[in-house]
């Protein structure tokens, strides 16, 4: 990760998975050009190991589509075992957030009778 100074919007996420119950903090910080993400804590062995892949991306990356071609699908995926981890998700809402492309508003998901 570069000095704050250089990547200075920022937006951070608290992921909270469901039944695994591995909470994770993912922060992603951008200029508005180049977009980092670091994982601030997680009790998630694999997503911890997502460090060991990521890098510095344009912030396009992570708004890229269709899905299979997004930056962020496939660097989680080179690491994460299970498909339905909203960790993926939950860092490009944080990096459209941080580049001030989105707005930084509740994302939840639940089952219903």
């Amino acid at each position: 990760m570069t000095d704050e100074s250089e990547l200075p919007l920022q937006a951070t996420v608290k992921v909270e998975p469901g039944v695994c119950r591995l909470l994770s903090t993912i922060r992603a910080k951008t200029d508005g050009t180049a977009l980092e993400f670091e994982i601030v804590q997680s009790d998630c062995p694999q997503v911890r190991n997502l460090t060991k892949v990521l890098h510095r991306m344009e912030v396009w990356d992570v708004m890229k589509m269709p899905f299979a071609e997004n930056t962020v699908y496939q660097i989680c995926g080179q690491v994460l075992k299970h498909s339905a981890c909203p960790v993926p998700m939950a860092m490009i809402k944080a990096g459209e957030a941080a580049a001030e492309l989105g707005l930084k508003r509740k994302v939840t998901v639940e089952f219903v009778e």
